[in-house]
């Protein structure tokens, strides 16, 4: 089989192999220890534990092993063995390294991480989780950075407001419910007609009372608006809601008085920058959009010259200037050379202006993890190296 395949289509049909015959053989045994170790420090009795765990009957585990994400806990497997101790055996301490460690929130979702839990939860299925998660992303409920999840502006609106408005329909037991009831419609055991119209009957109970202004209130800080009066004609300032969002209005808009502006105040006046349109050759300045700030040109309208932001960073390749871009299917951002597509050279880590010690390219990715924590990696030469904190010598590899 493997003359017909390339390596890479090789690893992928040997790692669905091992998957899929792992899932039919007998589960794997282990032999957990745990040592309890009374001594002496510093004039009192402290208690020290060591854990430990014996693999006794390998099974799938002799042929498949998952792959654990940073953050992710220890399997079994993963636990270091323990000697053989007897009761009451005395054991020579060679040394008590005290170390302090801080509660951490939980790392935040990545996408197998986010399957996972969906799993766990009973939401979806194997074929809708791709679109689940495509979904978050083209919404710009979430941003996907450094392989995780973390929630836009507009996500924790929605969360803020929805979820108040109607806390039944976004609680997650009540999707895994629902995902029960269209099994039983599919397979003849529920009427559809029923299920919505009991569904249904919930979710209109918050519907008649909607009060837009209310739930613009509840997103935003409007306490303001009740002191100020429009620049125009001096009517009150009321939210509304538009195609393109929430906004603050006159009382008199649209047929007495044309006065808007953003619900977060006055638009911030255009950034002249250095750069240049690329099709009137007029300066350009910094736009923001839904999915971030941006270069437009200042012509606009007239021009509807547009750029993605760049990074100050020089491309290592060919010398052109990095951008930031976002994929069109998940919104996940990443950045590449602006002379695509003559040249591919793309980063999916935020480049920043440093000088690699090892090579002296200026240019390198801001990794970081929880291992290791904040680091780079020089764009030309993949050197590595921390960055300098208070009380931490710098160390490059």
């Amino acid at each position: 089989m493997q003359k017909y395949l390339t390596a890479d289509q090789f690893k992928l049909y040997q790692l669905i192999w091992q998957r899929f015959m792992a899932s039919q053989m007998s589960p794997a045994v282990f032999d957990t220890t745990t040592v309890d170790f009374d001594i002496a420090t510093k004039g009192r009795q402290c208690l020290f534990r060591a854990t430990g765990s014996v693999i006794k009957f390998q099974g799938f585990l002799a042929l498949y092993r998952e792959a654990r994400e940073e953050g992710d806990s220890k399997a079994l497997e993963d636990e270091q063995a323990l000697p053989f101790l007897e009761m009451g055996e005395k054991v020579p301490v060679k040394a008590i390294t005290p170390t302090q460690h801080f509660t951490e929130p939980p790392p935040r979702f990545s996408e197998a991480s986010l399957v996972k839990e969906l799993e766990r939860l009973g939401i979806g299925r194997p074929s809708t989780y791709a679109s689940i998660i495509s979904v978050l992303a083209e919404r710009r409920y979430v941003a996907l950075e450094q392989r995780r999840f973390f929630p836009s502006e507009l996500g924790e609106t929605v969360e803020k407001v929805m979820v108040k408005k109607f806390p039944d329909l976004f609680d997650v037991h009540f999707t895994a419910k629902m995902e029960l009831e269209l099994d039983k419609i599919a397979d003849g055991d529920a009427n559809w007609i029923e299920v919505l119209g009991e569904e249904w009957s919930k979710i209109k109970k918050n519907l008649h009372d909607d009060d837009l202004p209310q739930l613009i209130g509840e997103a935003y800080d409007l306490s303001a608006l009740a002191t100020e009066r429009c620049p125009e004609c001096g009517g009150k300032l009321v939210a509304k809601g538009g195609f393109f969002g929430p906004f603050v209005a006159c009382e008199n808009h649209p047929k007495v008085c044309k006065y808007t502006r953003p619900i977060k105040g006055e638009k911030k006046p255009a950034e002249l920058t250095k750069y240049m349109c690329q099709e009137c050759g007029e300066p350009m300045v910094i736009r923001h959009g839904r999915s971030g700030d941006f270069l437009g040109c200042s012509k606009f309208p007239k021009c509807r010259g547009t750029r993605s932001m760049p990074t100050g960073v020089k491309c290592p390749k060919d010398g052109g200037e990095i951008a930031e871009r976002r994929s069109k299917k998940r919104g996940k951002a990443f950045y590449g050379c602006e002379n695509y597509p003559n040249c591919d050279f793309v980063v999916w880590d935020k480049p920043v202006a440093e000088v690699c010690p090892e090579c002296g390219y200026v240019g390198a990715e801001a990794k970081s993890n929880k291992t290791r924590g904040t680091f780079r990696k020089c764009l030309k030469c993949t050197n590595e190296w921390d960055v300098a904190s208070p009380g931490r010598s710098r160390r490059s590899g």
